[in-house]
């Protein structure tokens, strides 16, 4: 009876811990299945996007309580969405505000409906149509000096001599932007378009827009592989554990078989004495006692086929696990060495090699640190290459590339490997030098700029004049960060008023 109570209760705590698990991952399910829904729907209504985020977060806090408060706030804002959408949008509103009359007002909202309503498959003439009829009738009225308002900047060229159309902002766009190395051809594709035609604006917007969608698809892949891998992770860890629980369940089963055939062999043995003592003649006691004996043989054999197999079974389950822990261990390898390589991708300038913005604002909080701490001397550099916007103008971006590149280069071959230089963004390098005295970081500085100065770049079999100007600064006491930068940085333009190709202390 007690054998049985104890089994009954072995397996009610079994099937309850399994539906523990089981409910844990439903719960985890349902958890993703609600994070991926708002990624999903995000984007599709500005006035749902807010409940979307909070509904989104509430999700991956694990709040039950919040997450049912933001489900049903977004329930509401679904509910009363129709009579968010019947009121006066903020067009037809800024249209009435300028005084057209019903059917300018009329047609510009239909031309609007029409774009809006399919965005991607809008047509040139219907986008440019669209902006025409938005630059002429937002514009404020007045005299012939008026100067045209910021949509009609955006999308014409403007009253003014020197307003600035699309494709020339677009140029300054692509400049200002550090875009991945292996789209430099298509950067520099665009540039040409943008030159060569007043209208490829539009053009170039869509194709940036495209660019920006395979990105955004690479990045989910990368993420949804990464959730797979932790996903199998997470199953090769319960099968795991289950293997854990079945190696326990197993030896607890040959510890009761131990004591069954125990007992099965003390009642022989009880058997056979009182046979012995009772027995009455030689061949009485003779046959009892091989039956005796025979199936206390029987018992053990049972015993050990008993023991064989619940040992090839474990022998096989190990072997599985093994295998499958193999597995694992190559996949976690691989996801452990693409996290490296993306992660230094994502530290490093493709176009020079140095490292890049974020790398140095890593660094220099580590560097600012150990120089709080222990009090060695630490310099920052900051460098400009001089002219650069007409390098660019007059020997093409790709000269302006190569000029990058070399002077990339040429830095770091000066500075030592404890040191740190990276591209700021543009034209602009910071470098850290640590353990070097004022002079000796002074060297430094004059050793990179006659190191550019006599770089010898060439673009179209003329020599091109490259030169930087830098400033220098030394931490002192009370410094922080952005003080120190900013002597460093007026140091600089102190260098470009003075005639720049030049180092100057600050």
């Amino acid at each position: 009876m007690a054998t049985d109570w104890r089994e009954r209760y072995l397996e009610l705590a079994d099937r309850h811990e399994q539906q523990l698990v089981a409910h844990a991952d439903a719960e985890r399910d349902l958890t993703r299945l609600i994070v991926r829904l708002c990624v999903a729907c995000s984007g599709l209504d500005p006035a749902l996007d807010p409940h979307l985020n909070r509904l989104r977060n509430a999700a991956k806090a694990g709040d039950p309580a919040a997450l049912l408060r933001q489900a049903e706030a977004l329930a509401d804002a679904l509910v009363h969405a129709p009579e968010q959408r019947a009121r006066p949008g903020v067009l037809q509103r800024l249209l009435a505000h300028t005084g057209l009359g019903p059917r300018l007002t009329n047609d510009v909202l239909t031309l609007w409906a029409a774009v809006a309503a399919d965005p991607a498959s809008a047509s040139t003439r219907q986008l440019d149509a669209l902006a025409k009829v938005l630059a002429e009738t937002l514009q404020p009225a007045g005299g012939e000096d008026r100067r045209p308002g910021l949509l009609a900047r955006l999308v014409g060229k403007g009253t003014t001599g020197d307003a600035v159309g699309p494709n020339q902002l677009l140029l300054q766009v692509l400049d200002v932007v550090q875009w991945p190395e292996d789209l430099s051809a298509r950067i520099e594709e665009f540039r040409t378009q943008l030159a060569g035609d007043d209208a490829a604006w539009v053009g170039v917007v869509r194709q940036i827009s495209d660019l920006a969608v395979i990105a955004m698809d690479e990045a989910h892949f990368h993420a949804r592989s990464a959730e797979a891998f932790l996903t199998e992770l997470n199953h090769r860890l319960e099968e795991l554990d289950r293997h854990m629980l079945g190696e326990a369940q197993r030896r607890e089963d040959s510890r009761l078989g131990g004591q069954s055939l125990g007992h099965r062999m003390d009642a022989e043995v009880v058997t056979l004495t009182d046979r012995v003592r009772t027995s009455e003649d030689l061949s009485g006691l003779q046959a009892g006692v091989i039956d005796s004996l025979d199936r206390m043989q029987a018992h053990v054999r049972a015993h050990i086929e008993e023991e064989r197999a619940r040992l090839e079974g474990a022998e096989a389950d190990a072997a599985q696990l093994r295998k499958r822990m193999r597995r694992l261990e190559h996949d976690t390898f691989d996801l452990r060495r693409q996290v490296a390589q993306s992660y230094r991708e994502a530290m490093r300038d493709p176009l020079t090699g140095l490292s890049n913005r974020r790398a140095y604002d890593d660094r220099v909080a580590q560097e600012y640190a150990r120089w709080k701490r222990f009090g060695d001397p630490l310099a920052l550099l900051v460098l400009d290459i001089d002219d650069f916007k007409t390098i660019n103008d007059t020997f093409g971006h790709s000269s302006g590339d190569k000029a990058l590149a070399m002077i990339g280069k040429i830095l770091g071959e000066r500075v030592r490997e404890t040191d740190f230089i990276a591209r700021y963004g543009g034209e602009e390098f910071i470098a850290l030098l640590t353990g070097a005295e004022r002079d000796d970081v002074l060297r430094v500085a004059e050793a990179m700029r006659a190191g550019v100065q006599d770089g010898g770049l060439h673009a179209n079999g003329r020599p091109v004049k490259v030169t930087v100007s830098i400033g220098v600064t030394m931490f002192g006491v009370g410094d922080s960060l952005d003080g120190a930068f900013d002597r460093a940085d007026k140091a600089l333009y102190s260098a470009k008023r003075q005639g720049k190709n030049r180092v100057v202390f600050g």
